[in-house]
């Protein structure tokens, strides 16, 4: 997870519409595009700013495409770090009342796979490994399937408004010019996801209403600017029917009692609609270092000829 300060940045740049000087290619642009389809923003009478970003797996890799365009990195590492993203979310550790079909897939291998599996057991542990990276390899073949643009809806059933079934928001608060300094230390409960039957779910977490500790927002009050996160297991208590069904025409973020606003909303028309990818992959990492060692033997035949003149 990037740093509290890094994040910030981030998100202020693109909530006041700016260009990121970090990178200006065309994946940073598609990147940008979509930031702009899966926030939404709120700014009361009372000056205080909210901004969510609903985190799709679309938007997630959209975000590791650009952050590999500006690092000028191959589609090898860009695959790495999707797998990374991917095994955070399946090795996490989530609330027992989210429901073994959604937890980590430790469990998932232990009720399912192998009921008497022991960790330390070297062969055993060897036996799980790949099976847990035989499960992200298919995710990230199901980003590449040529039938379907990189950018979409729904890549499987854990995958796409969700990221691993749930639905994950960043929050963003300000206070901007507002006297106001609202108390947030609660704020993870006083926030809900309303689907369009009107029915209202808290956040689950392992930190009170947070997914962990370090997704709390900073301070008592908000003095400034900070963030948290929240995640929807899109599961109903019976652990069966979505939260967010596929024919869902929208759903919507409520914040209570935040400054002098009693009820803020923030709603995403659904299905969110992405924009088409420059390429979909990357050069090969062989590829990106002989383009770079072309570069350097031009640099240094320039640096030669203007010594010789």
């Amino acid at each position: 997870m990037p740093s509290r300060v890094l994040l910030l940045c981030w998100i202020c740049a693109a909530a006041s519409g700016c260009a990121l000087e970090l990178s200006q290619g065309p994946f940073a642009r598609v990147e940008q595009e979509v930031w702009r389809t899966v926030n939404r923003s709120h700014r009361g009478a009372d000056g205080v700013l909210v901004q969510a970003a609903l985190h799709t797996f679309a938007y997630e890799i959209a975000h590791a495409y650009a952050r590999a365009e500006r690092e000028d990195l191959g589609q090898e590492q860009l695959e790495f770090r999707i797998k990374q993203l991917l095994y955070s979310y399946v090795d996490g550790t989530y609330p027992a009342e989210d429901g073994t079909d959604i937890n980590s897939l430790y469990f998932q291998y232990l009720i399912y796979v192998n009921p008497s599996f022991d960790a330390r057991n070297p062969l055993q542990k060897r036996a799980f490994d790949i099976w847990r990276a035989e499960y992200i390899r298919r995710v990230v073949d199901a980003i590449y399937d040529p039938k379907f643009p990189i950018l979409r809806d729904r890549y499987d059933d854990r995958w796409g408004l969700t990221l691993y079934s749930r639905l994950v928001f960043t929050v963003y608060l300000s206070s901007g010019e507002s006297q106001l300094k609202p108390y947030i230390a609660d704020i993870g409960a006083r926030t809900f996801l309303v689907n369009q039957r009107g029915v209202r779910f808290q956040p689950s977490g392992t930190f009170n209403f947070y997914p962990y500790e370090s997704d709390r927002p900073e301070g008592e009050v908000l003095d400034g600017k900070t963030y948290y996160r929240v995640f929807f297991p899109n599961r109903k208590s019976d652990d069966k029917t979505p939260i967010v069904g596929l024919d869902d025409e929208y759903l919507e973020l409520q914040i209570e009692n935040l400054g002098d606003v009693p009820l803020r909303t923030l709603r995403w028309e659904l299905p969110l609609e992405y924009p088409e990818m420059p390429a979909r992959r990357l050069p090969t990492e062989a590829a990106v270092a002989e383009r770079k060692a072309a570069e350097r033997a031009e640099r240094k035949a320039r640096a030669e000829a203007a010594r010789t003149q």
